[in-house]
């Protein structure tokens, strides 16, 4: 499988996992075949694993939470990570308690039904003060929806997880293992060139260097 194909579906991600470990192809999701139900449930465990790292195609880059009329901020359903930052970046704010200095946390809500910002230092779901907060928020996206680089990563980790539970060639794990550092390598080098870092701006101790008693610097 080549890792430039194009966009995989879920269907043709677990048909490359069975066919991996010398299992024929199903011609659905809803076989009812062990084996692929095996590999989807796989294919979706390491997906979910893999998104929580935080790459850039799934991240919310300095997001704005808004209350609720209860006064709690709620977090999208597929929420896999969140952190406060700062609204313009850096260590500079023009706001008088920027939300990066907020001890809040992703925790389920009191009453089980939803995921929120919980309020560490108050021990409180409940958010009289600020507005707003400022965070990066991390997603879990469809498999069908990633780039084709990651949809690669995650494939390759599953593809390697199951040969491991289906047979225990040395051979054939020696190449899985292989097969997922290429991926891996292709994925970062593609989220790093689509993030567009730069290393002086995106590194706060090099940002806080370069723009002291900069007169230029707006943030």
């Amino acid at each position: 499988m080549a890792t430039n194909a194009g966009h995989m579906t879920r269907l043709d991600a677990v048909n490359e996992m069975l066919w991996s470990s010398g299992e024929a192809p199903v011609s659905s999701l809803a076989s009812g075949l062990g084996d692929a139900a095996i590999a989807e449930a796989m294919l979706d465990r390491n997906s979910r694993e893999v998104q929580g790292t935080g790459w850039h195609i799934n991240t919310l880059r300095a997001y704005a939470l808004s209350k609720n009329i209860a006064t709690q901020f709620v977090l999208p359903d597929d929420t896999l990570k969140v952190d406060t930052v700062n609204a313009v970046g850096g260590r500079k704010t023009t706001t008088p308690v920027p939300s990066s200095f907020i001890n809040a946390v992703m925790r389920r809500s009191a009453d089980d039904t939803m995921w929120l910002m919980y309020d560490m230092d108050n021990h409180t779901e409940l958010w009289p003060t600020p507005t707003t907060l400022t965070v990066d928020l991390v997603k879990l996206l469809d498999f069908a929806d990633l780039n084709p680089a990651l949809q690669y990563y995650v494939w390759a980790k599953s593809a390697r997880r199951f040969q491991q539970g289906a047979m225990s060639s040395v051979a054939l794990h020696k190449v899985a293992e292989r097969d997922v550092h290429e991926a891996l390598t292709q994925a970062l080098q593609e989220d790093f060139e689509t993030e567009d870092y730069n290393m002086l701006n995106d590194n706060l101790g090099a940002r806080a260097i370069a723009q002291r008693n900069n007169p230029l610097s707006g943030v």
